[in-house]
């Protein structure tokens, strides 16, 4: 690798090291602590921190039952649908707070278990996941002045266009809904505005008026807001609720509990010393065994401990007891692909070529194997990640960042630290590279031949 690769590779070195620093006491050059982006009215802010799964960190355990006494009379939906359907719109719910690997499951028909990481506030776990979020806009009752009806049929949120939070005012302080009906309840909205345009329209949320504004003119489109008061946490949240849409059946708390970590801080502790015994010994081995090579190549080890750690704390990734069993398998992964290309080096300096074409010969000969079985590996990741759940997801998505990480530095960052050691005359020694120096002067000795041949 020449030009500016190298300073590329050192750039992200420097990028993943930033990201990885555990408080940032620098905000540059962002403003905040994390990434931070203002796009027109919308504010997007990346928080940068490792997230841990329940099993390390504890969390919010809930079980939820279905009410299916209060559905409407002649209801027929099996209850395993109304499970279902309900566990779908919870998990729209939670991944929308950022809570990452929480495990949501059925248990028995009428009940779910809902687990969500590092998250104490227990109130605030039961709202997001029993509000109903049944949205309906009521019209003027004419022949009861101040209370109001429901249209034929009624005007629900089931239809809406995904909402988003701006703020208005002055001071643009004021949090409002947007929302967009989709067809044909866009049309709907725009006749609705026509018939009762300088009148209110009641907005009601499970239920409960959360505003009533007045049509101050006829609306060309579906779009319009809702505004009440709110405060932007209650905005957000209202928002959420219904970008994940409503319940199919009402929900109560059978059960809440604190769940604490499972695994405790002292065997989190031996985990982590086991870890780093484990590495000093893949150390020690590559380089007594490849010597030179061997060390180098720990240094891209490191690298790739680095810049997969920050691609942990940026996507974010949770770690779980298994998500730290896939970082683990991809580690050998990665030594796996730098032992292939030392071997290929060796085999091409034992054939008598020169430092620099065997390091070639060497990289084009071991890239077809190390290309293949990470391609292997990151589809079975893939295929685990597809159709598995919980913590069969972590363990694959970890253990799929990690091998594309490691894919990168052996092919890319060992084999530029290899061609960077060719600079230094005093590196250029066969002996550094378990090959045995030739003598001086050696030559191949002709083939004998019979005589009068």
């Amino acid at each position: 690798m020449t030009g500016l690769g190298p300073w590329i590779v050192a750039l992200i070195a420097v990028v993943a090291i930033w990201v990885d620093i555990p408080h940032h006491r620098f905000d540059l050059p962002f403003g905040c602590p994390g990434i931070c982006l203002r796009l027109g009215d919308r504010y997007i802010q990346q928080e940068i921190k490792t997230h841990l799964g329940l099993d390390l960190q504890g969390g919010t355990q809930l079980i939820l039952r279905l009410r299916t006494e209060a559905l409407p009379p002649g209801s027929n939906t099996p209850i395993d649908t109304l499970n279902e359907q309900a566990r779908k719109v919870i998990d729209r719910r939670i991944n929308s707070l950022g809570v990452s690997e929480p495990v949501i499951q059925a248990i028995g028909g009428d009940k779910i278990l809902l687990e969500l990481p590092g998250v104490a506030d227990l109130d605030q776990a039961a709202k997001v996941a029993t509000q109903q979020a049944f949205l309906e806009f009521k019209v003027p009752d004419e022949s009861k002045p101040g209370q109001f009806k429901s249209l034929e049929p009624p005007l629900t949120g089931a239809n809406l266009k995904p909402t988003f939070v701006t703020f208005e005012g002055q001071a643009q302080s004021n949090p409002v809904v947007h929302f967009e009906f989709g067809a044909p309840d866009d049309q709907r909205w725009v006749d609705m505005s026509k018939q009762y345009v300088g009148k209110p329209v009641q907005i009601l949320l499970d239920g409960r008026q959360i505003s009533a504004p007045n049509i101050r003119e006829v609306f060309s489109s579906g779009k319009g807001i809702i505004e009440g008061g709110f405060t932007t946490q209650s905005a957000k949240e209202l928002s959420l609720l219904l970008n994940s849409g409503a319940l199919p059946v009402p929900l109560e708390i059978a059960q809440s509990t604190r769940v604490e970590p499972t695994l405790g801080a002292e065997a989190v502790r031996q985990s982590v010393v086991a870890g780093i015994i484990g590495l000093l010994l893949v150390a020690a081995f590559m380089v007594a065994y490849y010597r030179l090579p061997g060390a180098l190549a720990v240094l891209a080890l490191l690298y790739y401990a680095v810049l997969t750690y920050a691609a942990f704390r940026l996507i974010p990734v949770t770690l779980t007891l298994a998500g730290i069993a896939g970082f683990i398998l991809s580690v050998g992964m990665a030594v796996d692909a730098n032992v292939l290309t030392f071997e290929r080096l060796r085999e091409e300096l034992r054939s008598g070529k020169s430092l620099r074409t065997a390091l070639d010969e060497g990289r084009k000969r071991a890239f077809p194997s190390i290309a293949y079985s990470n391609a292997a590996t990151i589809v079975s990741s893939l295929i685990l990640f597809y159709f598995g759940t919980g913590t069969v997801k972590g363990f694959a998505l970890t253990l799929g960042i990690g091998v594309a990480v490691s894919f990168f530095t052996a092919v890319v960052v060992t084999q530029m630290l290899l061609h960077a050691m060719l600079s230094f005359p005093a590196l250029r020694k066969r002996s550094l590279f378990g090959v045995e120096e030739r003598p001086q002067g050696e030559l191949r000795q002709p083939a004998a031949r019979p005589a009068g041949v």
